[in-house]
């Protein structure tokens, strides 16, 4: 009897949006809690309040994105292998190592931040924190551009531009998280909390507007890398721009980048210290949208890797 063989094919992406979920919620946990240990660190008693609400949303979004990722690759136990399998030169076994220890140390963090007083210790162990935190965000950045058979992936600007994007949208969950805390707890309404709340708005607002005038000029890079690369390149570059082009350059560029900035400016003109209530309107907004376009950029990079390119004629 003749032998047979059975080929079991997944259809479509072998990483699909589960993967994107994780590298985005991944990057913007190690974005927040970055943010929080800066604050601190650089401005002291200036923010207390913001500090403390990075720090705790830094841990449920690394946490969440990893749940995603371990039921993506569907054997959540065959983590615990990383621990026992010493593979250096892999970056998956570095993720998998120092992202479990951030994800403890980052709990713990949080824990600390119970009381917005000055705490050496806390201060200390954020600084201890931040390298690791520093490895787990290249991680995520460096995830995709190993990987050599994917060139829209195999780039240095693919890179830097996700580690701007964890920045950004680290800092606008953390915004959009803070303004809901507000909220609920009636400080919006406190003229005079509202005023100071938004006056130490400006430094981050400068911060996150140099991040992502920088995300697009390294996308324009990135986008001539594979313009004028090899051939290689540009059918990868064109097939992913006939498959997820609307959504990448739409969404992820026009609605995460361009919107939050022209929106920006528009405030700044308008004049913040007299439209107050439009200014937190517009954080709040632009929050969202940096978000929306942070998570499209991650989905669409991911998906338009895996489009296989068009075949080259002879003639």
């Amino acid at each position: 009897m003749d032998p047979e063989i059975i080929y079991h094919v997944q259809p479509g992406p072998y990483w699909n949006w589960k993967v994107a979920v994780d590298l985005f919620l991944g990057g913007a946990g190690v974005g927040a809690f970055l943010f929080s240990v800066a604050l601190s660190e650089l401005w002291g008693r200036r923010y207390r309040r913001i500090p403390q609400t990075a720090a705790m949303l830094a841990p449920v979004l690394v946490g969440v994105g990893v749940l995603f990722l371990m039921l993506k690759l569907g054997r959540p136990t065959a983590l615990f292998q990383t621990f026992i399998n010493f593979a250096p030169t892999s970056p998956l076994w570095w993720g998998g190592i120092f992202q479990t220890v951030f994800l403890a140390g980052a709990v713990w963090y949080a824990l600390r931040w119970r009381d917005t007083e000055p705490d050496e210790g806390r201060r200390r162990l954020g600084l201890a924190l931040t390298p690791i935190a520093l490895i787990v965000g290249a991680y995520h950045g460096l995830l995709l551009a190993v990987v050599t058979a994917r060139p829209l992936w195999n780039t240095g600007p693919t890179v830097i531009a996700a580690l701007l994007s964890f920045a950004a949208t680290g800092i606008a969950g953390v915004m959009l998280t803070h303004l809901v805390r507000m909220k609920l707890a009636g400080r919006l309404d406190q003229a005079e909390h509202l005023g100071n709340f938004l006056d130490d708005m400006i430094p981050v607002r400068n911060v996150l507007v140099a991040t992502l005038v920088l995300q697009l000029g390294t996308f324009f890079l990135w986008w001539l890398s594979l313009f004028f690369g090899s051939l290689q390149d540009r059918l990868a570059l064109d097939a992913a721009n006939a498959a997820f082009g609307p959504m990448f350059w739409g969404i992820g560029i026009g609605i995460g980048l361009v919107l939050p900035l022209v929106l920006g400016a528009y405030v700044v003109w308008k004049g913040e210290a007299s439209n107050r209530r439009l200014q937190v309107l517009m954080i709040g907004f632009t929050s969202v949208t940096i978000l929306l376009g942070g998570f499209v950029f991650r989905l669409a990079v991911l998906l338009g890797g895996q489009v296989s390119p068009a075949i080259p004629a002879l003639f």
